[in-house]
């Protein structure tokens, strides 16, 4: 081998981090095609550590023989480059580097990926990222490449897509937490929140792993939505399959199609068909403030159970105030819209104003559709006064905000999911309160 050949030369330049983009792709394609530059990378990591013994053997006399000038023997081209003035320690180093990335087979992907393992490819709301080191990023965009870390939803309007180099996306929505890397292995953990993920065939022996607090789901290839809390993992196969372990016990078992578990220490752990949709819904606030958004305010004798709006800043720095409940729930009837539908809200406003009202939708495999929403002028509210809107879908659309999507969501709500319904007012509070929501499936003819 001629050190002095210019793709060798590029492999010790590497190692001695003086690469430009350009030429670590030049090294990436020597190293998965030329056997040649793969055997001249670990004839580097040996002679290392040889000349890292003859450094450290040789330390005391070295400064003597220079103070007599005294030449010190050459030890061959290719130890010349490998260590310009280093001690002996560096030089260790680099052979240890070498040899660990070579015997774990992680050279590859190290110059492939330069560290960018996946892409956004749409996102609402505030997101942020936290890679290696501690680095927080909060802006982020369409197209931003990442390295492996922690994504996180930080508003009830969050959502976010992910997309790795063979096509498997994931997705966030709401306050979620998602920790990801790709080391030859998709590795996941759902910490808290809803994903759901469409995931291409995988490696026989290394398929995608996602970690809750309470399971480990191993997925080949299929589509999913998942959510899960400090207790307990819900999972819906939409295609394909996943293999679920409880922690708890280490049971496991296969999730089918169109079939659905949940992994809880107190639950029975078996797999169940999906829920046949339902179109009509009504929501009981009496019984309490789960799966909500607002202040929840308890039923008396005078007045009914109700949510009052509660302020938060949105990505683009509105204030709004909102309020909202969740609809489909894991263990009820998932609650589909038509185009008849209709979303009826009783509530109250403590000053007039101009009200937002909208649901969030999923698709059939259970990932974010869109919001869509329709607005109500201040003039058709009285301060102080109960109000009760019967609103059809057939007059919502999809929320301004999500426009930069547009080309990947619905363009109406219907044959869709309802994750949640909703109601805000922007800039200013009113007093908003939501006492009850219902879903009115359309008359029969």
């Amino acid at each position: 081998m001629n050190p002095s050949d210019p793709k060798l030369e590029r492999l010790v330049r590497h190692v001695d981090g003086r690469l430009s983009e350009a030429e670590a792709d030049q090294v990436a394609a020597s190293l998965r095609e030329d056997a040649t530059a793969r055997r001249f990378l670990r004839e580097m990591a040996e002679q290392a550590v040889v000349i890292a013994d003859l450094e450290r053997e040789t330390h005391g006399r070295r400064a003597v023989m220079q103070e007599h000038a005294i030449a010190v023997p050459s030890r061959g081209r290719l130890a010349r480059i490998l260590t310009p003035s280093r001690p002996f320690g560096a030089v260790l180093a680099i052979a240890a580097s070498i040899a660990i990335l070579l015997s774990a087979g992680l050279v590859f992907r190290k110059f492939q990926h330069r560290g960018e393992i996946a892409t956004i490819t749409a996102l609402d709301g505030a997101i942020q990222w936290t890679g290696d080191g501690g680095r927080v990023v909060r802006d982020l965009t369409v197209g931003t490449k990442l390295q492996g870390g922690i994504i996180e939803g930080i508003e009830p309007l969050s959502w976010f897509e992910l997309q790795f180099a063979d096509g498997t996306t994931v997705a966030i929505t709401g306050n979620s937490t998602l920790t990801f890397s790709d080391l030859g292995q998709k590795r996941l953990q759902l910490k808290s929140g809803t994903a759901s993920a469409n995931v291409r065939p995988q490696h026989s022996g290394r398929p995608m792993l996602i970690q809750t607090t309470s399971a480990v789901l191993e997925v080949l290839g299929t589509q999913f939505a998942v959510e899960t809390d400090t207790s307990a993992t819900r999972l819906d196969v939409s295609q394909g399959k996943v293999r679920v372990k409880r922690l708890s016990d280490g049971a496991d078992l296969e999730v089918p199609a169109r079939h659905r578990v949940l992994a809880a220490a107190d639950h029975d752990f078996s797999v169940v068909p999906v829920l046949v949709p339902v179109d009509t819904w009504t929501s009981r606030l009496a019984l309490g403030p789960e799966r909500t958004l607002g202040r929840w305010i308890p039923p008396n004798a005078e007045r009914d159970a109700a949510l009052l709006a509660v302020p938060f800043t949105t990505r683009l720095r509105w204030t709004i105030f909102a309020a909202a409940t969740g609809v489909s729930a894991w263990d009820a009837p998932p609650v589909t819209l038509h185009p008849g539908s209709s979303l009826r809200l009783r509530g109250r406003l403590a000053m007039s104003s101009q009200v937002y009202f909208g649901v969030t939708v999923r698709d059939a495999n259970g990932a974010f559709a869109g919001r869509f929403q329709t607005v109500r002028s201040a003039g058709e509210f009285v301060a102080g006064e109960d109000f009760d809107v019967t609103l059809p879908f057939r007059d919502f659309v999809l929320d301004p905000v999500l426009k930069p999507m547009a080309k990947k969501l619905p363009t109406r709500p219907f044959e869709l999911t309802v994750e949640s319904v909703w109601c805000h007012t922007l800039t200013r509070p009113a007093g908003l309160e939501l006492f009850q929501a219902q879903v009115i499936p359309p008359a029969v003819p």
